[in-house]
């Protein structure tokens, strides 16, 4: 059986456990051997344990977690938009991660979480809101597509992520009402074409991200 629900302190070691695994499976070969190798479990926890702790200090980030059998399997963290950019065009709300361990993906936690954030900011005033994806993954952009994603632009952004120097993970999202009204009745919201922004010369390995809007 599986259940969504917020996350707490007592999750921190669990967060990080699945945050860690998660960056193996959805990132080798698309960044540096190195960034994969210095986010440990260890400093993992450390993070979760900041972020879970004190959320008004990361943008008032909520976090929820996906359990199947009471085995926590998932995450996905939402917040206020860090982007003064981005909330100048009306993106008031971010989606910061979703992650899902391989096995258990393709079986509707991803669309599931992606509704619980939607709602969650919905529910703070938002009406829309914004995340990042790595140009390269090719199976979180198949996803946020299937979701009526749209890419809009393309950059080169290599940032501190967790503590870790690695490529920006970076999209953005519209349409909250429709999201977590398809979250309450379970009906499909994928429906939206994609339009691909051309592609730049890239200058750096592994740090082109797609940015793309629901």
């Amino acid at each position: 059986m599986s259940a969504i629900r917020r996350a707490n302190l007592a999750d921190v070691a669990d967060l990080a456990r699945v945050h860690v695994a998660c960056w193996h499976e959805s990132y080798d070969g698309l960044v540096p051997a190195a960034t994969l190798a210095a986010f440990t479990v260890e400093r993992g926890e450390a993070v979760w344990g900041r972020i879970l702790g004190g959320p008004d200090a990361f943008n008032a980030a909520a976090t929820y977690v996906v359990e199947i059998d009471h085995r926590l399997v998932g995450f996905g963290s939402c917040c206020e938009q860090r982007s003064p950019e981005l909330a100048a065009r009306g993106y008031d709300g971010e989606v910061s991660s979703i992650y899902l361990l391989r096995a258990v993906q393709r079986r509707g936690h991803g669309a599931s979480l992606l509704h619980a954030l939607a709602a969650d900011l919905l529910a703070r005033g938002c009406t829309a809101a914004s995340l990042w994806v790595l140009r390269d993954n090719a199976r979180a952009r198949g996803f946020y597509e299937r979701c009526g994603g749209r890419i809009l632009a393309e950059r080169v952004d290599v940032r501190e992520i967790l503590g870790v120097c690695g490529p920006d993970l970076t999209a953005a999202l519209r349409e909250m009402e429709a999201i977590a009204s398809a979250a309450r009745s379970r009906r499909p919201f994928y429906h939206a074409s994609i339009n691909t922004a051309p592609r730049p010369t890239r200058s750096k390995a592994h740090s082109c991200p797609a940015k793309m809007v629901i």
